[in-house]
């Protein structure tokens, strides 16, 4: 694996891939630069209209916060960086067997429930082999959740966890799925996926990467 050594005082995430597909249409981003769409299409205020008391046939108006003014996503989305789904990927669940197509890289695996068990007995866990490696020099715990606001279309779930680059440098994702509802859905590439956040204050520099196969396995 590759080394750098970066003289400040941020968190320098040196992200690898060896897709130059990957590399140019979904590379590791800030938060700050994946806010959902829907959010930064809303105004911070919305009008609406009330019946005062002192005049109850009066209509008197006023302004609404919306979530485009909401202190706790904008403070979220200030913090980390997010993975975007590297492919195009389509779910298909019947009669409790389930399927998946996938438009480039390593197909998504079927994990095993017995880690788990008796846990998730009624759900699919899929494994999503990210294509991109991450490293840094800092010894700094990173909160993997998923990038809940971008799946409101969604009945999966991204299963949360911590993570450290400093010691495992792989960026996988775990989704599950119920085996109990009929259902196809399609992930288009582009879409956040993860969000890891680190357990820091330290301010974050990525610095993406495109190399070989074999130097991506060095």
């Amino acid at each position: 694996m590759f080394h750098f050594f970066h003289r400040t005082p941020d968190i320098n995430l040196d992200c690898f891939t060896a897709s130059n597909a990957t590399y140019m249409t979904t590379p590791i981003v800030k938060a700050s630069k994946a806010f959902p769409d829907w959010w930064l299409k809303l105004k911070p205020y919305t009008p609406t209209f009330h019946h005062t008391p002192e005049n109850p046939h009066h209509l008197s108006r006023e302004k609404e916060m919306t979530a485009r003014d909401c202190y706790s996503i904008r403070e979220l989305y200030k913090k980390g960086i997010i993975l975007e789904n590297w492919c195009d990927l389509v779910f298909n669940v019947v009669d409790d067997k389930i399927s998946f197509h996938h438009s480039n890289g390593e197909a998504p695996m079927l994990h095993s429930n017995d880690q788990v068990f008796p846990g998730f007995t009624n759900h699919y866990i899929v494994k999503l082999k990210s294509p991109w490696i991450v490293q840094t020099k800092e010894d700094i715990p990173f909160m993997l959740v998923g990038a809940e606001w971008s799946h409101e279309n969604y009945d999966f779930h991204i299963l949360p966890g911590v993570v450290n680059f400093h010691h495992q440098t792989s960026s996988n994702v775990f989704l599950t799925i119920r085996k109990d509802v009929k259902q196809q859905f399609h992930i288009p590439m582009g879409m956040p996926l993860v969000h890891f956040i680190p357990l820091s204050d330290k301010k974050i520099k990525i610095h993406n990467h495109v190399v070989t196969d074999e130097e991506l396995k060095t």
